[in-house]
């Protein structure tokens, strides 16, 4: 459980550390304006998908200019180019921003600590800092109460049962939810860089949606998103293969790829082929 703690920052709670509650006076954005320091959190995170924080940006702006140095430092944090475009088109700083938002959140605490949103960031607070799988469970459970038809506290309620509690079942189960509303399901995997033995490779994030599976790797080396009838074949590799691997658990992908076929080797980071056939399974192959 030790080699999990660095990556468990989950997925769909660290949205949270992009945006917060309040409203804005700009009928442009909505919420609060994505701030730096958290936006390097999120990327070092590697545990959300480019586009979404993309879209987020869009949403909701950012409080900072893009300087030559803020730039190294995101490009260093793992931001693609279109994030950094983002940041670049979408600042809303200003002394006039900062007094409106100040202003519209005071008198508002209490209520906005009792939202949906802040339900899920309370939530993300009790497991990464605390470690206290009871009380997140309790606040995204109060989530669910409240938005049954929002994906985010089921993704947040699949990663806590696979990572929390190692409980595949009830993790699948809430992932499968997310997936059906419109959400993902987000594991973090190895990604083999040659010879499928895993002697080179580095670490990387599988988002599962409804009809596409997409990789991002931590170096920003590999990526590819594809449609499910794009995936040729994805299956766990052979016992006899499994044993010369340097990672437990593996599995690979073939996709066809400009009338090629290319073949990724992954390993979960359980290093147990039952969460290697879950995956199987929510993809839908």
């Amino acid at each position: 459980m030790k080699h999990y703690k660095k990556h468990l920052v989950i997925l769909l709670g660290t949205a949270l550390l992009l945006v917060a509650v309040a409203g804005d006076s700009k009928a442009q954005y909505s919420g609060e304006p994505v701030k730096r320091d958290r936006l390097v959190k999120v990327l070092r995170s590697k545990r959300f998908q480019t586009r979404d924080i993309v879209q987020i940006i869009r949403e909701n702006g950012v409080d900072f200019r893009v300087t030559s140095e803020v730039q190294n430092e995101l490009v260093t944090a793992g931001a693609r180019p279109a994030v950094i475009d983002a940041a670049k088109n979408n600042y809303r700083g200003g002394p006039s921003n900062r007094s409106a938002r100040a202003s519209s959140t005071v008198g508002s605490t209490s209520g906005a600590r009792n939202s949906y949103n802040s339900l899920i960031d309370q939530a993300v607070e009790a497991y990464d800092l605390r470690r206290d799988l009871r009380t997140t469970n309790e606040l995204l459970q109060r989530a669910v109460t409240m938005q049954p038809s929002n994906p985010r506290a089921y993704q947040f309620l699949g990663f806590l049962n696979l990572y929390g509690y190692n409980n595949f079942d009830e993790a699948e189960r809430q992932w499968k939810k997310a997936i059906n509303l419109g959400g993902s399901a987000v594991l973090r995997v190895i990604h083999d860089r040659g010879g499928g033995m895993f002697v080179a490779s580095n670490g990387g994030s599988l988002y599962i949606a409804k009809n596409t599976v997409r990789f991002e790797s931590d170096d920003n080396q590999v990526t590819f998103e594809t449609s499910d009838r794009n995936i040729k074949k994805i299956e766990v590799n052979s016992a006899f293969k499994r044993l010369f691997q340097l990672k437990g658990g593996s599995f690979h992908i073939v996709l066809e790829k400009d009338d090629k076929m290319a073949n990724y080797n992954f390993a979960p980071l359980s290093g147990k082929t039952d969460e290697s056939k879950m995956i199987i399974r929510l993809i839908g192959k």
